[in-house]
């Protein structure tokens, strides 16, 4: 096991637009990444994709070098490499929120989480990426216990609620949305119940999965075949699906529209809501992006904890290299 044989390759929203990211995603990277560790390239990988980047750990073998396995993607717009050292250095950052839209947040540890736990599942990891990776998880959680970041960084669907309540009056008036119903649109409907509004409706392609969300939050549910009927007489339409095609198609929905003010959140990564929609009249769409920008007023103080307490991903990457080192020397050992 050699941390040199470490690395990182793929794209994310501190380079590249959602535009920009979507056509990327179009390449079906994680297709380029199986189909190189079935012809044995590489020894392993982790697929950590999220609404905000699109990354795969993986671990190099002598005869792959990085560079052949970005020769595999035709669109190379904004994909970034690193190895080693670096490729650690930033996997820490990446679990401890550093790049995160929201500074220190939680849902990246979650996502890395699931993201190693899946690689361990199909069969993709390795003697490596098992002590890199769960020290890494030690690592994000130690982190936000120490610097108590979290009590300090808004969430996403808080900056979605406020968004919200910056745009629209009288919300308890209005009529709400949800179509999606994965964890960011249960998050975001949790922080809409909590605030008391009663015209809220949800649906999904599985009626199952919503009929199951509406009972426990209590909320109306309706046919996702019946969505553009009801996106007609929704005032706030907020979308948040996994769908990797257009939920919410500009035709469909003109001929539903109605003449009154409409806002739209697309907070899906491809996008759910055909951009053309934002020209309409009385339509206002927020997307992944603007959410981004408006974070980043709040963003300062939890600036000053990343810096105050980046010496716990200095000392955590010396407990992986004294954990790798004490492996090799076992293994030395054992061979004699």
């Amino acid at each position: 096991m050699n941390i040199k044989n470490f690395a990182v390759i793929g794209i994310s929203h501190t380079m590249l637009s959602m535009q920009e990211r979507e056509e990327f995603i179009r390449q079906k990277p994680k297709i380029i990444l199986e189909k190189l560790f079935q012809a044995g390239k590489i020894r392993a990988y982790v697929d950590l994709s999220t609404c905000l980047r699109v990354e795969f750990y993986v671990e190099l073998l002598e005869k792959t070098p990085l560079e052949e396995i970005k020769e595999q993607f035709s669109n190379q717009r904004g994909l970034q490499t690193k190895q080693g050292e670096e490729a650690l250095l930033y996997l820490a950052k990446v679990v401890c929120g550093f790049f995160s839209v929201i500074k220190g947040e939680d849902q990246i540890l979650a996502q890395i989480k699931h993201a190693y736990t899946k690689a361990l599942e199909e069969e993709h990891s390795s003697k490596l990426f098992n002590i890199i990776f769960q020290k890494i998880i030690t690592l994000g959680k130690k982190f936000r216990t120490k610097s108590n970041i979290a009590h300090h960084a808004l969430s996403l669907e808080a900056i979605t609620l406020h968004s919200i309540q910056e745009r629209i009056s009288n919300l308890q008036e209005k009529k709400i949305l949800l179509l999606g119903v994965g964890e960011l649109a249960q998050s975001i409907l949790s922080l809409l119940v909590k605030e008391n509004l009663s015209n809220i409706y949800i649906t999904n392609r599985s009626y199952h999965k919503a009929e199951k969300i509406s009972n426990a939050y209590q909320v109306n549910i309706i046919d996702f075949r019946e969505k553009y009927e009801w996106i007609a007489k929704a005032d706030i339409v907020i979308s948040a699906t996994s769908a990797s095609h257009i939920v919410l198609e500009y035709e469909k929905f003109l001929e539903q529209k109605q003449e009154k003010e409409y806002l739209m959140l697309d907070l899906a990564v491809p996008r759910d809501i055909d951009p053309r929609i934002a020209n309409l009249e009385r339509v206002q769409i927020l997307n992944l992006d603007d959410i981004w920008k408006i974070s980043k007023q709040h963003g300062s103080f939890r600036e000053q904890l990343l810096d105050e307490y980046f010496y716990l991903l200095e000392e955590q990457i010396e407990s992986i290299h004294k954990a790798l080192s004490y492996y090799k020397n076992k293994q030395e050992a054992s061979a004699c």
